[in-house]
């Protein structure tokens, strides 16, 4: 498989824990690893690249030009940095040669194989990605104007069909979209990828990218109405597991019931021993995934197990 991350050097320890991960679970064959972005130290990149050639990977990194964005205006990043944008220029910077990446955010973990959804197949489709069901911005249809009924992906996971992108020039698209429309984006470039491609978006099983809403009573609700047996089996059985909103794991106010699948990858190297949670913290995570499960279990309705924040 090819993998494709960007991150900024703030995102080094996340991006090691996710392709860990990943490696752990897919064991089969040789993988390689695209990573881009806009000034990682040489030491940083030597930390990843060590890291998949030990998995018996193939490792290259790419240099992202920010000026690409220049005609962008971009407002109230929050905490995101520019690096989430780097996605967009995956077509025209990784080789021609590539016909399909699949692209992973790095605040998840890959808890299984991805050989199903590396497989799938995206005749006709400029990529394939998991629907947030309803989770998304309330206003985002009437902003992004397209129809509610194509729904709104999660940009944190996508199967690429590069050759689409190529031969579509969605490069270009995309940077035209965010120069025009800036003032429309308020998730960034999951707002731009949705706004252009949300009728070419082939929607896939949500054990591909379970997002940290769904574990939300508000949400469990609404899937209930649609397939209360997928929910639970996804649910309980995640294949990839993205902590999407914050607190992350690594912070200490997280509270996700997950939140110590993360550190089982980590524990892994020895490179960020700062990071481990303490017995306390383990504890208290064990319970809230115990507790979690029992109640997914049971059916109990109404249950809050965590609030918004």
């Amino acid at each position: 498989m090819d993998i494709v991350c960007t991150i900024d050097n703030n995102y080094v320890q996340q991006c090691c824990c996710t392709l860990i991960s990943f490696f752990e679970n897919n064991n089969g064959g040789v993988h390689t690893v695209h990573l881009l972005s806009d000034g990682m130290t040489p030491k940083n990149q030597k930390i990843i690249k060590d890291l998949v050639e030990s998995y018996r990977g193939l490792f290259f990194y790419y240099q992202v030009d920010s000026s690409e964005f220049s005609a962008c205006s971009m407002k109230d990043m929050g905490y995101y940095t520019m690096a989430i944008y780097h996605r967009l220029l995956m077509a025209k910077l990784l080789p021609h040669a590539l016909d399909k990446v699949l692209y992973l955010d790095c605040d998840l973990v890959v808890d299984g194989s991805l050989e199903e959804l590396w497989h799938t197949s995206l005749d006709g489709y400029a990529l394939a990605a998991v629907d947030e069901l309803n989770s998304c911005a309330p206003d985002v249809f009437e902003r992004l104007e397209y129809g509610a009924e194509y729904g709104y992906f999660n940009a944190g996971v996508l199967l690429v069909n590069l050759k689409y992108w190529r031969d579509n020039n969605l490069t270009d698209v995309f940077l035209q979209y965010m120069s025009l429309y800036s003032d429309k984006l308020k998730t960034h470039d999951q707002d731009v990828l949705n706004a252009v491609l949300h009728d070419k978006c082939k929607h896939v099983s949500r054990k591909w990218n379970t997002e940290e809403a769904f574990y939300h009573y508000y949400v469990i609700k609404k899937w209930r109405k649609i397939n209360a047996e997928e929910m639970k089996d996804v649910l309980l059985h995640p294949v990839i597991i993205h902590y999407s909103w914050k607190p992350k794991p690594w912070e200490k106010l997280c509270r996700h019931p997950l939140r110590m699948r993360y550190f089982a990858y980590l524990n892994k190297i020895t490179l960020f021993p700062n990071h481990k949670p303490s017995l306390g913290e383990r504890l208290l995570a064990r319970y809230d995934e115990y507790y979690f499960k029992l109640l997914l279990k049971l059916g109990v309705k109404g249950h809050r197990f965590y609030k918004l924040a």
